[in-house]
């Protein structure tokens, strides 16, 4: 039976009561949700919360413009399904029943551009020990019946907890994970699958992580930061068979921090109330659920029926770039390519070559057979042109949505990518601690996280092309990498010709050595790369374990349009004898500063620009060196020689 039907039908089914851990839970009858969401889970939710604020508004964008038939093809979500049967191969689910649920799971997830369906064969698991499934066994079932890529559906008879309860199902979305395990008996309610995959698309019950009681106010003044964290869900103080009458009507009498009495939505899917009465996601939870989908799980395929592609270039510095694309789905008979982002059909053919200009582009392919249309987004796939001129990045009010010009990817497909944060990361003893900007204010970044990926994945971030006109430029970029496994970072440099590697050597192992010590810098000199266009890309490679979180921030790219001359300073003589270097100031009432470092960046002397007295280098070895001066209007740079 369809969920839209049971608005009006009354039950005495038992209330499914649910549990958030890194895995989420519903129960059994009149028990109670022991766990909370753990921090791994939150942190990394926010750690992506400013990418998942952008496809909220993309959300929004497709529903006001609803009647554009092209925005309103389904994402396809393949779903693998695991039926676990006694070892005579009786009992099970039913392939129909499956077919049932997902059909009713459609019906909903519709408003959030999703659509399920079955991919590949389905796995039959005919162990007997498995049919009474205890939370945690997944685990073992994951070594040997798993599938990468796709949502992993696990069906057994009976489910229960570390306290033995019993429990209706739960899943698990961290990192690459892709998990729900399902109680037969509690398929085909309608809304107990919804709920779970509700979990795994990163929605919290209506009352919020702490079943004591919400903190979330009636009046809805911190709906965004208590309960759920979505305020068209209103204040909900827990749902349970005591506030609630069999019309599914709330008639408890509490109140919140202000006396006010609570109202809440009794048919919302991810609320305590009874498993009939639950019918419907708010508008902004469906929104959430799309924006998770595009930020964390855009990676799901089906390896047979998939709407894949290739394209023969993504990027380039120049103003124009041409790109031959193919559609690598297997058994398709349709294609349809929106390959600029506007929502209109530009290309109906498997393989095409399309001319871009400068700017970023979304790619869409929409691809079907006799019996089914799938339908994937690539979002700022293509990126032409260049930056160029003076470039600083603090990623205060930066996200990769919103600044596609920088690139992060997942080069070896575990999980292992950089993602911004502000405070500590997800993971304890590692990464930069709680830091500050000079208003007070908390500090972002970027980081590689760790968790949930495997030794020696790698992670890149690459920035914007841009342009390095003179020969005095340079980068400079902060860093934070402390932790017991911390990994290597790498910096190349990407010409015309393809990648440099490694242009300053590599840091590898701890470099702080406790979580509240600052970050430190680093200066890259780009003599060796002027007059070209250039990108930056930073490489960081996982270490042994989760411990191992590198960071980044303060990427500063500058070029020197003056040059030091005489005129401002004269800096003498050059190269150098007799271990004094001169740096005279044309304008002696102007205090002018001045730091020596070498050409990877290492600082050797600072100090205070003096006419009367030279600089004395006697300590330094012999070889090139970078001499700053800032007179805090405007800084320049002159290489010397010793």
């Amino acid at each position: 039976m369809n969920i839209l039907t049971y608005k009006n039908l009354l039950s005495l089914f038992a209330i499914f009561i649910l549990q958030i851990s890194p895995i989420y839970s519903q129960k059994g009858p009149e028990s109670i949700c022991v766990n909370t969401s753990s921090e791994k889970n939150l942190s990394f939710f926010n750690s992506i919360k400013a990418q998942i604020k952008v496809y909220e508004n993309d959300f929004q964008s497709k529903k006001s413009g609803r009647g554009n038939s092209s925005q309103n093809i389904l994402n396809s979500i393949p779903v693998k399904a695991h039926i676990i049967r006694h070892s005579d191969g009786s009992g099970g689910i039913s392939l129909a029943e499956i077919n049932e649920a997902i059909s009713n799971l459609n019906a909903i997830y519709a408003e959030a551009y999703l659509e399920f369906f079955l991919c590949v064969d389905v796995n039959y698991i005919d162990e007997d020990n498995l049919c009474h499934f205890k939370k945690g066994d997944e685990k073992t079932l994951i070594e040997t019946h798993y599938v990468p890529g796709l949502i992993n559906l696990y069906f057994t008879d009976y489910i229960e907890n570390s306290n033995e309860e019993s429990i209706c199902g739960y899943s698990d979305n961290l990192g690459r994970t892709d998990v729900v395990v399902m109680k037969n008996s509690c398929v085909l309610n309608d809304s107990t699958l919804a709920h779970e995959l509700g979990h795994y698309f990163s929605l919290l019950h209506t009352h919020g992580n702490d079943d004591s009681g919400t903190s979330e106010l009636v009046d809805g003044s911190n709906c965004d930061t208590d309960g759920d964290g979505i305020c068209d869900t209103p204040a909900d103080p827990g749902l349970t068979s005591k506030n609630m009458d069999l019309g599914c009507n709330y008639v408890g009498i509490a109140t919140d921090a202000n006396g006010d009495l609570y109202t809440p939505d009794t048919s919302n899917i991810m609320s305590y109330s009874k498993k009939i009465c639950r019918t419907h996601f708010s508008q902004q939870q469906l929104a959430r659920i799309y924006a998770f989908y595009m930020t964390a799980k855009s990676y799901l395929a089906c390896p047979s029926f998939n709407a894949n592609i290739s394209a023969s270039l993504t990027e380039t510095c120049e103003e124009f770039l041409t790109v031959d694309f193919e559609s690598i789905t297997e058994n398709a008979t349709n294609w349809q390519w929106d390959v600029d982002g506007d929502g209109i059909v530009d290309y109906m053919t498997k393989k095409l070559s399309h001319t871009f200009e400068t700017g970023i582009y979304d790619v869409t392919l929409i691809v079907s057979n006799k019996s089914k249309t799938l339908q994937k987004t690539y979002r700022n796939l293509i990126k032409v042109g260049t930056q160029t001129g003076f470039f600083n990045e603090d990623f205060e009010n930066f996200n990769l949505m919103d600044n596609p010009g920088w690139t992060s990817n997942d080069i070896t497909g575990n999980g292992y990518n950089w993602y911004s944060n502000i405070g500590e990361t997800q993971s304890v003893e590692t990464g930069p601690s709680f830091s500050s900007n000079s208003d007070g204010s908390a500090n972002r970044y970027m980081y590689a996280e760790a968790s949930g990926a495997e030794h020696g994945d790698v992670a890149e971030f690459i920035s914007p092309c841009f342009n390095v006109d003179y020969v005095n430029s340079g980068l400079e970029f902060a860093y934070h990498m402390y932790g017991k496994n911390i990994g290597e970072l790498h910096i190349d440099i990407k010409t015309q010709k393809g990648f440099i590697n490694d242009v300053i050597p590599p840091l590898r192992g701890s470099q702080q050595n406790k979580q509240s010590d600052p970050f430190r810098t680093k200066t890259i000199d780009l003599f060796a790369f002027a007059h070209e266009t250039i990108k930056v890309r930073f490489r960081a490679i996982r270490g042994y374990g989760w411990d191992g979180d590198i960071a980044i921030d303060n990427v500063f790219f500058q070029t020197i349009y003056t040059a030091v001359t005489d005129d401002i300073y004269k800096v003498y003589p050059n190269p150098v004898t007799d271990n004094l270097l001169y740096v005279k100031n044309s304008n002696p009432s102007e205090v002018a500063s001045f730091t020596i470092k070498n050409l990877i960046g290492q600082t050797f002397l600072t100090g205070t620009v003096n006419n009367n007295y030279p600089i004395d280098i006697s300590h330094l070895s012999s070889g090139s060196y970078l001499l700053s001066i800032t007179n805090g209007k405007s800084t320049v740079v002159k290489r010397f020689i010793k």
